[in-house]
């Protein structure tokens, strides 16, 4: 089995990440991308050995070219194929997987290779821990988002892929979801609400708490996807997105690990909670055990 690295790129993301987990394993590491010549370019600046370029024309979505750039990565046959955890970059690690039969990762932090098998890590248990797995098969891997800098390099050749066939798609029309205004991913301060509010009527009281603070309102996934009082941009969790704020406060918030996970990176977490065993007091720095209805508002009114 060989063992060379290949990175498929089809989002203008930081791959910074992908190529160090990549070079650690290959220092030839060859890249297909498709996109913009642009995004061609950032790549071969990124650190790679050498760029294939599949140019996507306009209107043509990711997925018609999948097939060309799974060609392309096929005719190369590396041990492992990495790629960027973005939504067009996973179209094209599907399509790969499938024409290597290939077995497949997420959350991928290292490979290497030894005594002939491939060696994969990978964070699981909500990001708790690593995981090693060992193959002699192909791999394709979603790399874990990281934020590791583009090494400083001489620019990569680029070799144009004229795609001879593609799928008979084209792009009907791209209508984006309601944000609401939400900026959680740049928010210091974040007001969290969940299950522990039993009507609609209650969200008066977080938003007053998050008024006083000057704070964005966050929610849990069930109160976006069950009860529809949320637009998506404003879940937190493991699935959704993962924010960072000075403070986090959750209002009536289990703690369950699909939305601790979210909120990880916060500085601060205060919970509010009417029972004393919910799971969130035991990652908050301060803890409230008590009714919402009276504590939301005393705190609201001493900050006011």
């Amino acid at each position: 089995m060989s063992n060379n690295v290949v990175i498929i790129v089809a989002d203008d993301v930081p791959v910074g990440t992908v190529v160090a987990v990549a070079k650690r394993a290959d220092s030839q590491v060859r890249a297909v991308v498709a996109g913009s010549r642009e995004l061609a370019e950032s790549v071969a600046g990124a650190g790679v050995a050498s760029v294939c370029w599949v140019p996507q024309p306009e209107g043509v979505p990711t997925e018609a070219l999948a097939g060309v750039v799974a060609q392309k990565v096929q005719q190369l046959a590396p041990a492992v194929t990495l790629a960027p955890n973005a939504a067009a970059s996973r179209v094209l690690a599907g399509a790969v997987a499938a024409a290597l039969d290939a077995a497949v990762a997420s959350s991928v932090v290292a490979v290497n290779f030894e005594d002939g098998k491939t060696v994969v890590e990978r964070l699981v248990a909500e990001q708790r821990a690593v995981e090693t797995l060992e193959t002699t098969a192909p791999v394709v891997a979603l790399v874990s988002d990281g934020a590791e800098d583009v090494e400083e390099s001489a620019p990569a050749p680029i070799e144009e892929v004229a795609a001879a066939v593609l799928a008979p798609m084209t792009v009907a029309g791209i209508h984006e979801g309601e944000s609401g205004g939400a900026d959680l991913a740049n928010a210091q301060r974040v007001v969290g609400v969940g299950r522990g509010l039993t009507s609609k009527d209650q969200l008066a009281l977080a938003e007053a708490l998050a008024g006083a603070l000057d704070a964005e309102i966050a929610c849990s996934l069930s109160l976006c996807d069950d009860y529809r009082w949320f637009e998506h941009a404003r879940v937190v969790g493991t699935s959704t997105q993962r924010i960072a704020p000075r403070l986090y406060v959750s209002v009536g918030i289990s703690g369950q690990p699909q939305h601790m996970t979210g909120v990880r990176g916060a500085k601060t977490i205060v919970a509010i909670n009417n029972d004393p065993e919910a799971p969130i007091f035991r990652n908050c720095a301060y803890g409230i055990v008590g009714d919402l209805n009276k504590v939301v508002p005393a705190l609201t009114a001493a900050l006011s």
